[in-house]
């Protein structure tokens, strides 16, 4: 029972919180005297009437899709202009945090990598990230540490010739390995013509502090898996999974392992091959984090039944951008031992006539690779120039399986290329088609179109990897003359729209977890001097002369390698960690704003990322009522974030949710008062 000593500090505090909510306001205002204008987002609608807006005292600098940026005279309140006809929502600017994108923010990471709340730092150290990816910097300056030594301790290459093979388990892996400073200084990239690599490890383990770009675990070990972009097998993942498990086996070390590639072409019920390998080599200390795949947005899984020999399922194949060509793979997988048959078709959109049906080709027990193209078939060529490999056979798991490999282009855009199943046997079927095309009826109700649901990434469909999909965290990035990129589709704290999801053919949910995806700013492979968007490249550091560039980028592929350095942390305080208990930790610590409570549960996993309520779980430490900014302490710093809220300070979407201590769906005195109690406990 609280005495009344007890009940009269309580009620000091409130005073004191008062003062300080009036002491606030007064500051904010004399604050805002002295400066002459505030900037801010406009949202607006179809009655918006600029002339009204500017006569208000704001001057409108730059319009976008529905909305703009404007700056407002430092007396006229949001409030003012919110009730101007046409103007929906003001959102005043809030100060960016440069990074390797406001990933470390959103995600919770710097408390950790400082110790706040904890008994150390936790930043990597002792813990191996291994990263299966094209397009190497091995040398960036944000891979090596404070003295410019390359925190890159060994390197595979499946390809490479020039270095020394690999032997583990008495058997040589094709490629090179290097594993000493002086060879892995001595070497450039695996890839020239791509940058991807260079992102994702340094997004996981940068650690250059000359900006603000580096990653989540700067002091782990790196170990970088190269493998050209076009070149890149499951076979050739597998191996390099190998090399890495063997490494951190030698030095002792446990280590995570990012995998930001992906395919459609798998059965997505865990069974393929690259789920199996991952499965044996996880365990305590070793632990697959994979990307959700960035098919979320399109039509590229469809269901069907056929249900007598005398049914069909047919389904037209479109591009993206409503182009002429289309490329890829169309993968489809029957019950188990239930084979089909599987033809080529090309139809007119005009007229719904068919001008072309290839011979059927079978998925049974025998391997059947066809290849049909514009040079061996001169009805096919008469409409299309390019080739369709077809691949049918009954997969390891038993069920027939049809792989299409396409690289077609239409000689006309009323030509599209279709896929017709059928089978004596009744059979469900699932077909997934890459993200470089999708199903599209194009309004025949002969055809079938797809859905987005079950579009995630095969390698996803295991419980023996941690998959990752994406929200977004940043809108904007500085370039290098000094203007702004404003990105679209990329509002802050929203799912992004790519992100794949399942459920999976078991019906699992997929994935597991989201953490910030877009735009991501990370390092940049100084050797792609040709890179497809170089011209958004952020200002480069200059170290001793030499120039490391940065860039943004967006995808699955930048989310997984956040969660990766999240769990290299985890490692470090507890390096007998297994997929199971990381899985664990995200159920029990992601957090949930109202973007996560009203979107779908198939799209977000367990929510978003939280590396400090993780690491709190991983420790045992217990979740404190009242900490509001997430410190480890409940004090007056959390009784104050409440206070800013109070006056309309801007807070991320977290934050906003740890403020409402009561869960009463608001932000009010009520809180401050649960924050004091606690701190008269404590």
């Amino acid at each position: 029972m609280i005495n009344k000593k007890t009940k009269m500090k309580k009620w000091l505090f409130v005073l004191l919180a008062v003062m300080l909510v009036s002491g606030k306001s007064a500051n904010m205002q004399a604050q805002s005297l002295n400066n002459n204008f505030y900037e801010a987002f406009i949202q607006i609608n179809d009655n918006f009437k600029d002339y009204l807006f500017e006569a208000a005292g704001a001057q409108l600098t730059a319009r976008y899709e529905g909305f703009y940026t404007a700056r407002i005279r430092s007396d006229v309140l949001p409030s003012t202009l919110k009730a101007i006809e046409g103007v929906e929502h003001v959102s005043p600017a809030i100060t960016l945090l440069t990074c390797c994108d406001s990933a470390r923010y959103y995600s919770r990471v710097e408390n950790v990598q400082n110790g706040v709340g904890l008994t150390m730092p936790y930043t990597g150290k002792g813990v191996i990230v291994g990263v299966i990816d094209c397009g190497f910097d091995f040398n960036h300056i944000n891979l090596c540490d404070s003295d410019g030594n390359t925190r890159v301790k060994a390197v595979y290459m499946p390809l490479d010739t020039t270095g020394v093979q690999p032997v583990i388990r008495y058997r040589r892996l094709p490629g090179s390995c290097y594993e000493t400073p002086e060879e892995i200084a001595a070497l450039t990239t695996d890839e020239a013509e791509t940058t991807h690599g260079t992102q994702t490890a340094g997004i996981a383990a940068g650690s250059y502090r000359g900006n603000d770009w580096y990653g989540v675990a700067p002091d782990a070990d790196i170990v970088a898996c190269g493998i050209p972009e076009d070149e890149i097998t499951d076979v050739r993942v597998a191996n390099c999974i190998s090399y890495i498990n063997d490494y951190a086996t030698r030095v002792g070390k446990p280590c995570v392992i990012n995998i930001s590639l992906g395919s459609n072409a798998g059965a997505h019920d865990g069974t393929s091959f690259l789920n199996r390998v991952c499965e044996q080599m996880s365990g305590p200390g070793r632990i697959f984090v994979v990307s959700a795949g960035n098919d979320g947005d399109n039509n590229v899984c469809l269901h069907a039944n056929i249900a007598s020999k005398n049914d069909t399922v047919t389904t037209l194949i479109a591009g993206y951008g409503g182009g002429n060509y289309r490329s890829g793979y169309i993968s489809a997988w029957a019950n188990q031992g239930k084979p089909f048959n599987t033809r080529l078709i090309v139809i007119d959109t005009q007229t719904g006539k068919r001008l072309y049906t290839s011979r059927a080709l079978g998925a049974n027990n025998n391997i059947l690779e066809v290849e049909l193209s514009s040079d061996n078939d001169t009805i096919l060529a008469k409409y299309y120039r390019g080739y369709v490999k077809f691949r049918g056979m009954a997969e390891y798991n038993g069920r027939p399986n049809s792989l299409c490999e396409v690289d077609m282009t239409a000689k006309s855009r009323n030509y599209v290329m279709g896929i017709q199943y059928y089978t004596p046997m009744a059979t469900d079927l699932t077909v997934w088609t890459s993200q470089f095309a999708y199903f599209r009826n194009y309004g025949y109700d002969w055809a079938e179109t797809g859905v987005r649901d079950g579009s995630i990434n095969d390698l996803a469909t295991t419980d023996s990897v941690i998959s990752v999909g994406s929200y977004n965290t940043r809108q904007t990035a500085p370039l290098r003359d000094g203007s702004t990129y404003f990105r679209t589709k990329s509002t802050p704290v929203e799912i992004s729209y790519f992100s794949a999801f399942g459920p999976d053919e078991n019906g699992i949910s997929r994935p597991d977890v989201c953490a910030p995806g877009s735009m991501v700013l990370a390092s940049g492979n100084r050797y792609d001097t040709q890179a497809h968007n170089i011209d958004l490249w952020q200002p480069s550091a200059f170290v001793n002369g030499v120039e490391y560039p940065y860039c943004p980028d967006l995808g699955t592929s930048m989310s997984a390698p956040v969660v990766a350095g999240a769990i290299a942390l985890w490692l470090e305080a507890n390096p007998n960690l297994s997929v199971a208990g990381v899985r664990d930790i995200l159920v029990n610590t992601s957090y949930s704003d109202k973007y996560v409570r009203e979107g779908s549960p198939e799209r977000w996993g367990s929510g978003k990322l939280d590396v400090n309520a993780g690491m709190r779980y991983v420790l045992h430490l217990q979740t404190l009522t009242g900490d509001v900014n997430n410190d480890g302490e409940v004090n007056i710093a959390d009784i104050n974030t409440i206070i800013d809220i109070i006056l309309g300070g801007n807070v991320s979407e977290d934050i906003l949710a740890s403020a409402d201590v009561n869960n009463d769906g608001e932000v009010n005195i009520s809180d401050i008062s649960i924050v004091i109690d606690a701190i008269l406990r404590s």
